[in-house]
């Protein structure tokens, strides 16, 4: 048997992801789930974006920022009408500020099955080192 304790700003998370997916079914702005990582080589964040493809979605680098976004769409077929719809569609938008010793120039993008899995090189540490007093 396993004991849990409770996360409350979990919680507080959990409720406002579903109000925004509550809120979102009418084709407004949602947010998708994301989940962060970190090793000693690098960080990692993970959008699930189910239904959207590559091309409906940007990712930029500014000031220090990582924005991600874009917009998934339902395809409407004519002569069809909802009687309830619950899956979230509309614009979506995600910005992280990245750590110091995030490599701007080490970010790559990937999109599979649903997932866009963006890779940020760490960048090498500063190392200590002894400078020679010179003599004139």
């Amino acid at each position: 048997m396993t004991i849990t304790s409770l996360n409350p700003w979990q919680v507080l998370d959990q409720l406002q992801q579903d109000s925004l997916r509550r809120y979102a079914a009418n084709g407004q702005r949602w947010q998708p789930s994301v989940d962060i990582s970190e090793s000693k080589e690098r960080y990692e964040i993970q959008l699930d974006l189910p239904g959207v493809k590559p091309e409906q979605v940007q990712v930029e680098l500014e000031d220090g920022k990582l924005k991600i976004s874009g917009e998934k769409r339902r395809h409407e077929a004519e002569g069809l009408a909802y009687r309830y719809k619950e899956r979230t569609t509309g614009s979506f938008s995600r910005a992280f500020k990245l750590p110091e010793d995030a490599d701007l120039n080490g970010i790559r993008a990937q999109f599979d099955n649903g997932v866009l899995m963006l890779t940020i090189q760490k960048q090498e540490a500063a190392k200590p080192r002894k400078i020679e007093i010179q003599v004139s």
